[in-house]
């Protein structure tokens, strides 16, 4: 793959942190489908599992310093919401339960709502850098 001395912005990402971070926001659908939020209580367990993904993602943008940080959550959030579609249907087809058609609608719906999420967390890590920048300097 590329690395980060390569010339375009699309180079530059750290394609590795970005698939391991989309297949991470996985452990969310696959704790629905395991019925945990159920039995841990809805809907605090999935907000609190998704709030500890986010955290995840973001901290570990932040940390390993990548390079256009906002690019990168807007492509882990697109790929999730990709993964997620997909594993959706994978269930759905080795459960027997034949092939249950999601609606495209929805698929564009859950694929653009984590494009932007991952687009407010870009933000988000724009910001703890810049003020991390600041501290540095001062």
């Amino acid at each position: 793959m590329t690395g980060p001395n390569s010339g375009s912005t699309f180079g530059q990402l750290h394609w590795l942190t970005i698939v391991v971070l989309a297949v991470v926001g996985l452990v969310q659908p696959a704790l629905g489908m395991l019925g945990v939020y159920t039995t841990l209580g809805r809907p605090w367990t999935p907000l609190v599992v998704a709030a500890l993904i986010a955290v995840f993602w973001v901290a570990t943008v932040v940390v390993r310093h990548v390079p256009h940080p906002l690019l990168t959550l807007v492509i882990i959030g697109g790929g999730y919401g990709v993964l997620a579609v997909v594993l959706n249907r994978v269930v759905w087809s080795l459960a027997g339960l034949g092939q249950v058609s999601m609606p495209a609608g929805n698929m564009v719906s859950i694929v653009l709502s984590n494009i932007i999420w991952g687009a407010l967390l870009g933000l988000i890590a724009v910001g703890i850098l810049r003020i991390n920048r600041t501290r540095d300097r001062g």
